[in-house]
């Protein structure tokens, strides 16, 4: 009798100790956006996603923006965001440290590419990059790929060293490095084309352009339950998406599935950067 006690106790612990964990499904989810323009006008591109998002999964869907793109992948990589809108730079620094869910990224015209420019005033009579020594050169945000990633490697690529510069600053957004270039504080900067267009009326003149690198992405922290992850994904990776998705940019023609193998060339970059990042 104490025998049989015994066996089912231990039937009964067992039952406790290898029971596998389950994640439940959350019905409220937040979208991460890292602050690449003011969190106003981004909370007037992402409410229509959101909404989106919302209808085709039947979960609500709350915007947040990240205080800094640090911070955006923090938030990414801890779970604080359930999924977010990243750059490539956040991208694979987050990846590296916590390990994301790729989702869907980003497709221009059909190529889930973009390019990075630097532009001057036009007039200065500045039309290649290794004129730039001795001058002043605007870079946005840190952690921003575009606004700093990529124009520090053409800098570099073209034998212009920081320390080449008179100076050189980091003024947040892609707009307010246009601003300043239109404005003579700044001889140069970096920025995305869209920028560079949106203020080719007002002197902005583009001297180079990047290679192709891979877009911004949609990413899931790895905690969230596998169902919300394949249900978010397949809204995203929908022509149905595209419509809103063209809130970001106009030239967007859909949102298809990535790997992380996509980006081996802006981890070169980085790393070719690397270095000359946090000076």
């Amino acid at each position: 009798m104490i025998r049989r006690l015994s066996v089912t106790a231990l039937l009964i612990i067992a039952s406790f100790v290898f029971v596998l964990p389950v994640v439940e499904a959350k019905d409220k989810l937040i979208m991460g956006v890292h602050p690449y323009k003011p969190p106003v006008e981004l909370h007037k591109i992402f409410k229509p996603i959101a909404d989106y998002i919302s209808k085709e999964t039947g979960k609500q869907v709350e915007i947040q923006i990240g205080q800094t793109y640090d911070d955006a992948g923090t938030k990414i990589g801890t779970g604080v965001f359930d999924f977010a809108y990243i750059s490539p730079v956040i991208y694979v620094d987050a990846q590296k440290q916590y390990g994301l869910v790729p989702l869907a990224i980003i497709a221009n015209n059909g190529k889930p590419t973009y390019h990075g420019v630097i532009a001057v005033k036009k007039g200065s009579g500045i039309t290649s990059l290794a004129q730039l020594k001795g001058k002043k050169f605007a870079f946005g945000a840190r952690n921003s790929n575009m606004n700093h990633t990529v124009p520090l490697w053409m800098l570099l690529n073209a034998g212009v060293k920081l320390s080449d510069l008179q100076e050189y600053n980091f003024l947040k957004t892609h707009d307010n490095v246009a601003m300043n270039i239109i404005r003579g504080t700044h001889a140069a900067g970096g920025m995305q084309p869209d920028i560079a267009e949106k203020y080719r009326d007002q002197g902005l003149e583009v001297i180079a352009k990047s290679p192709d690198l891979p877009e911004h992405v949609f990413v899931a922290n790895k905690s969230l339950d596998e169902a919300t992850v394949k249900a978010v994904q397949k809204a995203l990776n929908s022509p149905n998406a595209v419509p809103v998705l063209q809130g970001i940019k106009g030239s967007i023609s859909g949102a298809p599935k990535f790997t992380d193998a996509d980006f081996e060339i802006s981890r070169k970059i980085m790393k070719e950067v690397g270095p000359y990042l946090d000076k």
